[in-house]
């Protein structure tokens, strides 16, 4: 049986348009009821984040520039 070390040697070894690629194939098949909890320290900082919003002292970006930026840099605008 293959280990998960040498399936993320394997992951690694792909593009980054194929990496992104089997990350949404994998995304796609973990039902939500498996998804690990995130920790306290994840959980704090999108408090943060979120408060610093709220009060004006950070900005967001709309998801759709995101996406695109995220598209571009992977590779995939092509």
């Amino acid at each position: 049986m293959t280990s998960i070390q040498e399936i993320l040697a394997a992951a690694q070894a792909l593009s980054a348009p194929e990496q992104a690629q089997l990350l949404a194939a994998l995304w796609d098949n973990v039902s939500p009821d498996d998804w690990v909890p995130p920790s306290d320290d994840w959980v704090a900082e999108a408090n943060r984040r979120s408060a610093a919003i709220d009060s004006g002292k950070m900005t967001s970006t709309g998801w759709s520039e995101v996406r695109e930026r995220a598209r571009h840099k992977a590779g995939l605008d092509g």
